[in-house]
């Protein structure tokens, strides 16, 4: 019996954010920190150093850099923190969503470089 073969291709474009999120005002708030969807963020935690990961409950220092268009970029040491079963970045996410001027509703990025040991984000729209 002959088996038919699927050879369509995908010619959707490479999209490396593994994390999305559209910001709230609370997230743009002063209470200064964003809460990162967990189901994204456990698709970035097998990239990350072990001892990175094993930490996250007492909080560790993370770089993040910012991918503009063209060869701006901006980079800042933030503070990941797992909390009663979420993600969060704060310690300088105030200060940074400030300086970029990020407004509700603004969609972002975010993949860990496992390479680099850093978050890469990038203001989608």
């Amino acid at each position: 019996m002959a088996q038919e073969l699927d050879l369509e291709l995908g010619l959707a474009p490479y999209d490396p954010w593994v994390l999305k999120k559209n910001l709230s005002e609370s997230d743009l708030s002063g209470n200064g920190f964003v809460i990162l969807p967990k189901q994204d963020f456990d698709k970035i935690i097998p990239q990350m150093e072990r001892g990175l990961v094993e930490n996250l409950g007492n909080g560790v220092e993370v770089k993040v850099h910012i991918v503009e268009e063209g060869h701006e970029s901006d980079d800042y040491t933030l503070t990941l923190l797992k909390c009663r079963g979420s993600y969060m970045l704060r310690g300088g996410w105030y200060n940074m969503v400030k300086a970029k001027g990020y407004k509700p509703n603004d969609e972002i990025g975010l993949t860990w470089d496992k390479w680099t040991r850093r978050f890469l984000l990038h203001h989608i729209k």
